[in-house]
C-alpha cells in the first residue's frame, strides 16, 4: 500500500503533539510558528524525521516547510514511501 499524503501529514502531526507539546487542536496546517517552536525546536524536529523516515533533512528545510503538511510535502519530494513505524 502506498503511502498517501494525508498518512503522511497525520503522523508528523502526531509526533509534534507527543514530543513537540504541540496542542492536541493543532491541525495539520498550523504553523511552526503559531505553535511557538524556537530553532532549537527545528533543528530537533528535523533530526527526529531524519530518523523516522530515514531521509537527510536539514533545519533550514523543515523551517521552511513550516507545518505538518509542509513536511509532508517535503518528505514525499524526498522519496518517502512509507509511515514510520
Amino acid at each position: 500500500m502506498s503511502l498517501t499524503t494525508s498518512q503522511l501529514e497525520q503522523q508528523i502531526l502526531d509526533h509534534l503533539v507527543a514530543h513537540f507539546e504541540a496542542p492536541s487542536d493543532a491541525t495539520v496546517e498550523t504553523s511552526f510558528e503559531v505553535l511557538e517552536f524556537d530553532s532549537l525546536a527545528i533543528v530537533e524536529l528535523s533530526l527526529a524525521l531524519t530518523k523516522m523516515y530515514s531521509v537527510e533533512l536539514d533545519d533550514a528545510e523543515v523551517k521552511k516547510a513550516g507545518s505538518a503538511s509542509g513536511l509532508a510535502a517535503l518528505l514525499l519530494n524526498k522519496g518517502v514511501t512509507r509511515v514510520a513505524g
